[in-house]
């Protein structure tokens, strides 16, 4: 999973061979191309002003925007119907440039933006929160969303702190959170006024991480202790007792403010997952799919894509595990005995999460010197294995990947709140996933490659990101990471069967109606998932409806375009130029991919 983390900052180009398109014509197409050019710019700009977080994710904080460094975004309910209503008119200017005389890598670019603006307005017509990675939720805070959750990485690690001014700028920042906190308890309010609130469950997870973040020790929470390191490296005096201060003084009471806005509306809350009992319940479902997987698949058809997926994904881990003379049981169960297997767990110390942590490393720089069969580009930025941070970990993923400040390593960070959930033969595959040749990868091709327009280096689809790490991990695969390892190999199948199985389950909460309960026991029962990590991950679909359907859809779509490719290419076909022109042409919708892919097949 990539955070949003995550930001998904890229700086990349589409591919050579699709550059190469279309050139009679070109001289004709130049002034069409830079018209739509310097309308997207300027667009862009536009937005990365109206959220210094971009602005800094993007490297736009700087020179005359250098005042973008010490603000964060406004979270108001004004800012929001601002924000709609700068999207329709961008919509409105986008469409006044037709895609006819357009280049292709123009053409490319049209196709991106208009999806992402008409995704956009219809996103910012419903309540709840919506951002540049088409990632819906209908919940302003939960236990995986809300300035709380996001900012301690964002001020505490990624906000750059190399000079005095930097310095300065993070202390207006962190004075800021507690103005953005109360954004959002206002919100909080106004939404349940609607009748949007929360389950209880995710209301209960909630108020805990707040108040972990705001009951933890200052000095060592993720918000200051990262920043304060690098302050020090400035020889400065004070900071750490002036920030403390801040802390106790500015944001802690906003945390409290949150928790109690929470507490008064849980009363009203019930313990519902699907957000069909919300307001449009169904409407806004079917656009949250559309949102995330960028395809047009309707929930019910969904539904059964994931049933016929794990349908076959079941009979290939059946056969593999009969191999190994696990044939008594269910497939369910017999991943469930796997998990409990003494031979793949590590002790529940600190002792097993370091060698989780070795382990995981060790994965990474196998797969990394494989990595030249099957890409044209092969170079691996720094990464750095971590540790999710306590604060959080009740609430988060199993693992996710986040880019680090500018010129600082990725970070592929654990969930190690239990080390014993992390069973061995589950690990390689999440840590192709999360790494390489997954999310650390797509960053580290793209941060090597000719450079994106600005537009094209701010938006993200999940789709794209998620679909193309799960590929990812068949591609490790097929580099042979599992020969001699029949039960790593399971782990990857598995892997692909939970992420079928989170289809199922998603559609199951949101359009079938299944309660919570029904949800975690189908994936237990069908994916051998473990009832704990699966109870959190149940509770993640049911504040990012959609979300969790991303991932296969989209590996799915890529493995297609692949094959068709292939098919159309014959002899031609590399495998390695199929990958660069992937990850090279930065993130994008299915539909458009699977077009680009064609043009580049045909040329």
């Amino acid at each position: 999973m990539l955070t949003d983390r995550r930001k998904f900052l890229h700086t990349s180009a589409v591919s050579g061979a699709l550059l190469g398109l279309m050139q009679p014509g070109r001289v004709f197409a130049q002034d069409a191309d830079a018209a739509l050019q310097a309308l997207l710019q300027r667009h862009t700009e536009a937005l990365l002003r109206r959220s210094p977080e971009e602005a800094t994710s993007a490297e736009f904080d700087n020179g005359a925007n250098a005042y973008l460094r010490s603000r964060l975004d406004d979270r108001s309910l004004e800012a929001r119907e601002s924000d709609h209503a700068a999207v329709k008119q961008a919509l409105a200017e986008l469409r006044a440039i037709p895609e006819t005389g357009l280049s292709a890598r123009s053409a490319l670019d049209r196709d991106v933006a208009l999806y992402v603006y008409e995704t956009l307005d219809r996103l910012l017509g419903y309540y709840g929160y919506a951002d540049l990675n088409l990632r819906p939720s209908p919940y302003v805070v939960s236990q995986m969303n809300g300035a709380y959750y996001w900012l301690p990485d964002f001020i505490g690690s990624r906000h750059p702190i190399t000079s005095a001014s930097d310095a300065e700028a993070w202390f207006y920042r962190l004075d800021a959170l507690a103005a953005v906190l109360d954004q959002e308890t206002a919100r909080i309010l106004h939404d349940a006024s609607l009748g949007v609130i929360p389950p209880d469950f995710v209301i209960a997870k909630t108020i805990a991480q707040i108040k972990g973040l705001r009951d933890g020790a200052p000095l060592e929470s993720a918000l200051l202790a990262p920043a304060l390191r690098r302050l020090a490296a400035l020889g400065r005096e004070g900071d750490a007792a002036r920030a403390v201060a801040l802390f106790e003084q500015r944001v802690v009471p906003a945390l409290s403010r949150q928790i109690e806005a929470l507490e008064t509306i849980l009363p009203q809350a019930v313990d519902i997952a699907g957000v069909w009992r919300l307001p449009d319940g169904d409407a806004y479902y079917a656009s949250a799919v559309r949102a995330n997987t960028t395809t047009d698949i309707d929930p019910g058809d969904l539904h059964q894509l994931g049933l016929d997926q794990c349908a076959s994904l079941i009979a290939q881990i059946n056969t593999l595990l009969k191999a190994q003379g696990m044939s008594r049981g269910s497939v369910g169960e017999r991943i469930a005995k796997l998990n409990n297997d003494a031979r793949f767990k590590v002790s529940d110390d600190d002792a097993g999460r370091e060698r989780l942590l070795e382990l995981a490393r060790g994965y990474i720089a196998d797969i990394t010197r494989r990595l030249p069969q099957a890409y044209g580009i092969s170079t691996v930025d720094p990464i750095s294995v971590r540790r999710i941070p306590p604060a959080i970990e009740a609430g988060a993923p199993g693992a996710f990947y986040s880019e680090g400040a500018a010129g600082e390593p990725g970070i592929y960070s654990l969930n190690l709140q239990h080390p014993g959930e992390h069973a061995l033969w589950r690990l390689p595959t999440l840590t192709h996933h999360e790494a390489v040749p997954g999310h650390h990868f797509q960053y580290s091709v793209l941060s090597h490659a000719p450079s994106l327009p600005l537009f094209r280096r701010v938006v993200r689809f999940s789709a794209y990101t998620e679909g193309y790490a799960l590929y990812a991990q068949q591609v490790a695969a097929e580099l042979g990471v599992f020969e001699g390892q029949p039960f790593n190999r399971i782990g990857e199948l598995q892997s692909q069967l939970f992420r079928a199985a989170r289809i199922v389950v998603d559609t199951g909460l949101h359009y079938k109606r299944w309660t919570k309960e029904q949800a975690i026991a189908w994936m237990v029962d069908n994916a051998g998932e473990q009832p704990l990590a699966t109870e959190r991950e149940v509770t993640r679909y049911s504040v990012y409806p959609g979300q969790a359907c991303s991932f296969k859809v989209g590996a799915t779509r890529i493995v297609a375009a692949r094959e068709e490719a292939r098919e159309r290419m014959g002899e031609r076909f590399d495998i390695r130029q199929f990958h660069d022109l992937i990850l090279t042409s930065g993130p994008m919708p299915m539909a458009v991919l699977e077009k680009a892919v064609a043009q580049w097949a045909k040329a």
